[in-house]
């Protein structure tokens, strides 16, 4: 991808992020990027295909960090991290998130990638058997309260700008894994 590109995908987040896929005029887009509107079209083929673009590339950076967490064995670590995700995405980019929340509430049609919802379902998976792996009575119903617990979350994060850090800690003390990601967020509280 050319730094022209990259300049109009930044360009594109940000804005999108800030004022709304539908709301954002590719005309904008383009003056703030410093490029013609004919070259968004060119690389992208409409604003749909610009958001397209957005959200593959967001999935790609999510997928190295899911991917870490599927390789992971110790079921405690892997509880540990999946508790861990939200913060650790929304710190590292907010505008993906946001504009990933806005478009999942908004009237907009979501243009959503494939491995997006196979993220979550390979994450769900993974908590599954580590919740099973660990003797939880209903591994099930635990996966399916965190996975929903961290979703809630992580629209609380982004819509508060509140610090809920001391929240993901008291979780990970409730499943007993606050001490197992010597690098996570939560650790930092101790």
């Amino acid at each position: 991808m050319t730094s022209k590109q990259e300049n109009i995908l930044s360009v594109a987040l940000k804005l999108f992020a800030e004022q709304g896929f539908t709301a954002t005029p590719t005309s904008q887009i383009a003056k703030e990027a410093n490029v013609s509107e004919g070259l968004i079209f060119r690389h992208f083929g409409n604003k749909d295909g610009l958001l397209i673009a957005i959200l593959e590339q967001g999935q790609e950076r999510v997928r190295t960090i899911t991917d870490d967490i599927l390789r992971e064995k110790d079921p405690r670590k892997v509880i540990a991290h999946i508790i861990d995700l939200p913060i650790r995405l929304i710190e590292q980019e907010p505008e993906f998130w946001r504009l990933q929340f806005a478009l999942k509430y908004s009237q907009t049609p979501v243009l959503s990638t494939k491995h997006d919802s196979d993220s979550i379902e390979n994450l769900s998976k993974a908590l599954y058997h580590a919740f099973d792996a660990l003797g939880y009575d209903y591994p099930d119903k635990e996966t399916e309260f965190l996975m929903i617990f961290l979703e809630g979350l992580s629209s609380v994060m982004l819509s508060t700008h509140r610090d809920l850090k001391s929240l993901i800690r008291f979780v990970k003390v409730k499943y007993d894994v606050v001490r197992v990601s010597d690098n996570s967020p939560a650790k930092k509280l101790m």
